[in-house]
């Protein structure tokens, strides 16, 4: 069965568990700089660490925001948009 994905919705996305996986993903970034030779760990490290998650993630949203606006306004001009093939087991 084919699947064409014409229209995202912006807060179905906002609101369901993107952020947080994304915020997930960049406190474990942050978390691998702990195995820098040269940090040091305080709590100033820890406080910055969970601040710059935050911060990359609000970042990672609103382009994702942006890029959702302009797919949606692409695909409401007529372009196709992603098309899935899904395949039925048995």
């Amino acid at each position: 069965m084919k699947v064409e994905i014409k229209k995202i919705g912006i807060l179905n996305v906002i609101f369901s568990v993107f952020p947080v996986a994304v915020f997930v993903v960049m406190l474990i970034g942050g978390i691998m700089n702990m195995f820098n030779p040269e940090v040091s760990l305080n709590m100033a490290f820890v406080v910055n660490m969970i601040m710059s998650a935050i911060v990359n993630t609000l970042l990672f949203l609103v382009f994702t925001v942006f890029f959702l606006l302009a797919y949606n306004l692409l695909c409401g001009v007529g372009i196709r948009g992603v098309s899935v093939v899904l395949e039925d087991k048995e």
